[in-house]
């Protein structure tokens, strides 16, 4: 069986918890898997929500730092009339290229991680109890359920992240940039703080940049999750990523790169995601669950048949108690 999430992704579950009946093991790895598949549904658009949380959070935190006075002091605000060449090549040395640092993490990292998740674990406990009791054949349905869902998890995995280096690439976002008095289309990578650039319909922003004059109205959806453009005049800041949906300004970049808002989110993210993020609580969560409902129902178990052991032992009838001279009068 298998399971279509969010992102298309297709997820193994484990057979049905009455196919391993008299097998606890079988049952548990059953059971968590199923969970597991419920949990990474619900997760996956907590995790949107997140993203646009984060975003929202770092807006109130920079308004609330200018106003405290708690912000860096930048320089104020000067139009620009375009940079040279041999000015761009020195900002460009000094704040670097106008793109987010991308944090890969190592294939040997993601396929441990894939073996020793919350639920992953779970498995791993199942099938050595199994093998401790000699029972190898539930053991090894247990690991081929393990290593069947890394697999699959993995080869995902992989598919979607080069799907993403394959978008990256063959979108190459260019700006329209004055340099050396002219206007020219170039990477938008390369632009640095005091360049001039066109801000038209259906472009998107290249850098956080300044409106000269005019006005434009922009959608920046993706990042504060407001439903309509909105209008920016003179003086206002347009922030990477969004996109002009109407009018068409000069503007003069402030930020790029790490330093543009949606730099920082980025990094805010980035944080979050070193830290276990929403899915991996949840994860942790259903497990913590699962266990102790587990070691509550064998404790019962187990109480319930001392008890009722000792209860029979005390009511057998003298006749039927083996005692000591018994034993020694046959002898």
């Amino acid at each position: 069986m298998s399971f279509k999430g969010a992102a298309g992704a297709t997820t193994p579950t484990a057979p049905a918890p009455h196919h391993f009946k008299g097998r606890p093991s079988l049952e548990i790895a059953a059971v968590v898997s199923r969970n597991a598949t419920n949990t990474e549904v619900s997760a996956a658009g907590q995790i949107n929500d997140q993203i646009r949380r984060v975003s929202l959070e770092m807006a109130k935190r920079l308004s609330e730092d200018n106003e405290g006075g708690k912000a860096e002091e930048q320089p104020k605000f000067t139009v620009s009339h375009g940079l040279s060449t041999s000015e761009a090549q020195v900002l460009l040395e000094k704040w670097g290229r106008n793109e987010l640092v991308e944090k890969i993490t190592p294939l040997w990292l993601v396929i441990l991680r894939l073996l020793t998740g919350p639920m992953p674990i779970m498995l791993w406990i199942a099938a050595i109890i199994e093998g401790v009791i000699e029972n190898f054949a539930d053991m090894g349905i247990l690991l081929g359920i393990q290593f069947i869902n890394a697999a699959i998890s993995f080869y995902e995995t992989s598919k979607a992240g080069n799907a993403v280096a394959a978008l990256k690439a063959s979108l190459k976002p260019l700006a329209t940039v004055k340099r050396d008095g002219k206007w020219q289309n170039m990477d938008a990578a390369t632009i640095v703080p005091g360049d001039l650039v066109l801000l038209a319909a259906g472009s998107a922003v290249p850098a956080d940049c300044y409106v000269n004059e005019g006005e434009i109205e922009v959608d920046q959806s993706a990042m504060t999750g407001e439903s309509l453009p909105v209008k920016f005049r003179h003086g206002d800041v347009c922030k990477m990523g969004s996109t002009v949906t109407r009018g068409e300004v000069e503007g003069t970049v402030e930020t790029t790169g790490q330093n543009t808002f949606f730099g920082k989110t980025a990094a805010m993210l980035q944080a979050v995601d070193g830290s276990g993020g929403s899915l991996q609580a949840l994860l942790m969560q259903v497990m913590i669950v699962l266990v102790s409902l587990s070691l509550c129902l064998c404790s019962a178990a187990f109480i319930y048949l001392v008890v009722v052991g000792n209860r029979k032992n005390n009511d057998q009838t003298p006749e039927h108690q083996v005692t000591y001279e018994k034993i020694v009068k046959v002898h």
